[in-house]
């Protein structure tokens, strides 16, 4: 009915909640939230203020492959060695957390025991700092990431070394909201999905507690500690991280999932990969030679914490039960994926050559 003259007119309910976060809204640049978290250096007073890294997908897969092309680029070499690769990282803080957007490979490669940044690397350096504001883009460089392309075992790769922690302290004094990201590109291919860290130094003036690692527990020796995170472990620590891409990424990415990545999952297993059916024979090796060196050794002492990258030390009979364990564990390990990967590919033959020898029979 048509309202009559002089009734009330209803009223309009409004929702005063307040709107949900966009998944985009992380690709906008505050800039006054960025000066004002520069006034205010909340890192001064909390040597763990900056606890969170959000990557970029796009960013991701960067680095990832550009950790691979290292690994490959080494492999076809002269040594044989996989080479070290370093970049840097394009992003903003954001609160407690360091967004990274994107990466920016450098000319500079190296192995396991020196990695140098060559003139030509810091010319190159400058020029794309240059070239970021030339371009107007807002955000600036946040990091610098670099693989440790050295072995697959028990423990990632993933940690800081001594000349790490070095570099990671000279960055972070000058620019405070700094971040070092580092890849396992060879434990990423055996274990089928990204693998790395995200770390920050801690001031000089502070020590954590002795046996801590920088991934916050509390280990039982400094052997322990040691063999995970290297020596310089007291020295830093590690950042939770988490991916993310915009709601048109997604959606694409959903799209391409629902209708081919099907294919792939059917149509490819992890251990028929190159890298994994060349290398497989020598983990194995390497392996067993471990797991006997560290059951007949009376002095404590072993290759993998002795290493230069790593620091070195003994230990007691608790130590050496440890890496027993340890060694025991990358066996085990091996033949998982092996048998992970035999049955993929077992299921995949009965599912494909029964419905091929169904289809054959009923044409007979």
């Amino acid at each position: 009915m048509p309202p009559k003259p002089g009734d009330k007119k209803p009223e309009t309910k409004t929702d005063s909640r307040p709107a949900e976060p966009s998944q985009d809204d992380i690709f906008t640049y505050n800039e006054d939230a960025i000066k004002k978290l520069n006034a205010d250096k909340p890192w001064t007073n909390n040597n763990r203020y900056f606890n969170k890294v959000k990557i970029s997908a796009l960013c991701a897969m960067k680095m990832l492959k550009h950790s691979l092309a290292g690994v490959k680029k080494g492999r076809e070499g002269e040594g044989g060695t996989p080479i070290e690769i370093m970049g840097l990282l394009v992003g903003k803080p954001d609160g407690d957390s360091i967004v990274v957007m994107d990466a920016e490979p450098l000319p500079v490669e190296g192995i396991e025991y020196k990695v140098e940044a060559s003139d030509q690397a810091q010319t190159y350096m400058l020029q794309l700092m240059e070239a970021l504001e030339t371009r107007g883009r807002k955000e600036r460089f946040i990091g610098w990431y670099h693989s440790h392309p050295f072995d697959v075992d028990v423990n990632p790769m993933y940690f800081l070394s001594a000349m790490d922690v070095g570099t990671q302290t000279l960055w972070q004094n000058s620019i405070p909201a700094w971040t070092a990201i580092v890849l396992d590109p060879l434990r990423s291919l055996a274990k089928q999905e990204p693998q790395l860290g995200c770390f920050r130094v801690y001031p000089p003036t502070y020590n954590p507690p002795k046996l801590e690692g920088p991934d916050g527990n509390m280990y039982p020796d400094e052997l322990s500690v040691g063999t995970r995170w290297g020596a310089a472990s007291n020295r830093y620590y590690q950042l939770q991280h988490s991916y993310f891409m915009s709601s048109l990424g997604s959606n694409l990415l959903e799209t391409m999932s629902r209708n081919n990545l099907w294919v792939r999952v059917l149509s490819s297993s992890t251990i028929m990969e190159p890298e994994n059916r060349l290398r497989f024979s020598e983990r194995v090796k390497k392996a067993a030679d471990k797991l006997q060196a560290s059951t007949s050794s009376a002095s404590g002492r072993y290759p993998q914490y002795g290493s230069s990258r790593r620091g070195g030390g003994g230990g007691g009979a608790s130590s050496k039960e440890a890496t027993v364990s340890d060694r025991s564990q990358a066996c085990t390990e091996l033949a998982i994926e092996q048998c992970a990967g035999h049955a993929s590919q077992i299921s995949k033959n009965l599912l494909f050559n029964s419905i091929r020898v169904s289809h054959d029979e009923r044409n007979d």
